[in-house]
């Protein structure tokens, strides 16, 4: 049985595979046994070690430096040098009590052991020996506004590059506080070099400055946001009438543009695509103020909400052609008054005994016009409650038919006496 055991251990050493595994096993457990019991001292590089900075004194903090990582090297035993990494070894600065202020200071670096390896040396110091720093109080945070300064080289014929939108109005930035007290501009910058037709979105990061305009770096700083969608907005150019607007205008007066004259006509106006804006209006003209020496009017010109005026005319001269028309003073009598609205206890009389009115119109209707073809009216519904006094109230002049196309010049009041609709009579009796 034993020389059986002894023939098949034999011939495993004429297998391939189990010679080669053995010889590995066999260096192995050798190399172990050397590197275990020699004296010879192993150098080891281990890198990419953090570091930690000692902490500060009044308030001060870090800022830049802290992210270089550094390497050292060790000797001893190769079983235990071999096995030691960066968590194991600690680096810091030497000493950090000469820093009192803010500033950019040099500190000196030390390696220390940690954990549970410490059965090595350091065979030099730590590479770098030594790093800047920035030192500086923290800023909480500052809001700040945004400038947009996006630049576009060129646009399409008859476009226009109105005013550029952010996404974002201000930013907040914290950090150095030194560095962020410093920044007197935060400008969005962006140059689109292709020819633009059509408004366009671009993300323009953020520049800091200082008040000098020098560039401020943005290393010692932190904003809530780095960059903002900025919209190109492209307008397209038209020529668009100006139309006046006109308020009071008698029923069947045909106010044609033999009469009304506008200068300008029309202007250039940049609208947004596919827009169907055709005219521009203007501030509103009260025609009952229009007479025949008082007929031109400068009035304001109104631009649509999101249109650019490109030709900058604010205002436009509406004349009237007054050439036909003819000025006649109307006496009105009391017969020519109407009280309309008036309270449910409430007794109105026109105070005056009549009213001239100034009346311009058409000359041919003019001269046939007489007050019998004219009405005063007097609403009375926002004083209905009173009953017993004088109020003054607005008059509004109408003109019957044929006369309609005649209007009053200015605006009138007559005065009103208001008194109780029913009043018991007193009886008396004696005994």
């Amino acid at each position: 049985m034993n020389k059986l055991k002894n023939k098949l251990s034999f011939k495993l050493f004429y297998n391939d595979k189990f010679v080669m595994f053995f010889s590995i096993l066999v260096a192995f457990i050798s190399w172990i046994y050397v590197a275990s019991t020699t004296q010879e001292s192993t150098i080891f590089t281990v890198t990419d070690i953090s570091i930690n900075l000692s902490d500060l004194t009044n308030d001060l903090r870090y800022f830049g430096g802290t992210d270089v990582k550094a390497e050292v090297k060790i000797s001893g035993n190769a079983l235990v040098v071999t096995n030691v990494t960066k968590d194991d070894i600690y680096v810091t600065s030497s000493d950090v009590s000469f820093i009192t202020q803010p500033g950019e200071y040099t500190v000196d670096l030390v390696p220390k052991k940690i954990g549970v390896k410490t059965d090595y040396h350091f065979e030099s110091s730590v590479s770098p020996s030594s790093i800047k720093v920035f030192v500086d109080r923290y800023d909480e945070g500052r809001v700040m506004q945004i400038t947009d300064k996006i630049t576009v080289n060129s646009v399409a014929p008859s476009s226009y590059v109105s005013q550029t939108v952010l996404s974002r109005q201000t930013v907040k930035i914290s950090g150095a506080e030194s560095i962020v007290n410093s920044i007197a501009e935060v400008n969005a910058e962006y140059t689109v070099d292709t020819m633009l037709s059509d408004t366009t979105v671009v993300k323009a990061p953020l520049v800091f400055y200082d008040s000098s305009g020098k560039k401020i770096s943005s290393k010692y700083i932190n904003a809530d946001i780095t960059e903002v969608d900025a919209t190109v907005q492209i307008l397209y150019v038209k020529n668009v009438q100006i139309i006046p607007k006109i308020i009071n205008i008698p029923e069947l007066l045909d106010l044609d543009s033999r009469v009304i004259q506008v200068e300008p006509s029309s202007i250039e106006l940049a609208v947004p695509k596919n827009s169907n804006i055709t005219s521009v209006s203007t501030s509103a003209i009260d025609f009952s103020k229009v007479t025949k020496k008082n007929n031109a009017f400068a009035v304001n010109v109104e631009i649509p909400s999101g249109c650019k005026n490109i030709n900058s005319v604010e205002t436009a001269d509406v004349t009237f052609d007054t050439s036909g028309m003819t000025e006649k003073n109307i006496t009105l009598q009391q017969s020519n008054f109407v009280i309309e609205n008036q309270g449910p206890d409430q007794t109105a009389a026109v105070a005056n005994k009549s009213l001239s009115v100034l009346v311009i119109g058409p000359s041919q209707k003019i001269n046939l016009l007489t007050s019998v073809s004219v009405t005063a009216r007097i609403d009375m519904a926002d004083k209905s409650t009173l009953t017993e006094g004088y109020v003054e109230r607005p008059v509004k002049i109408e003109f019957k038919d044929p006369f309609t196309q005649c209007w009053s010049e200015g605006t009138y009041t007559v005065n009103v006496k208001l008194s109780p609709k029913n009043t018991a009579a007193e009886v008396s009796s004696s005994g």
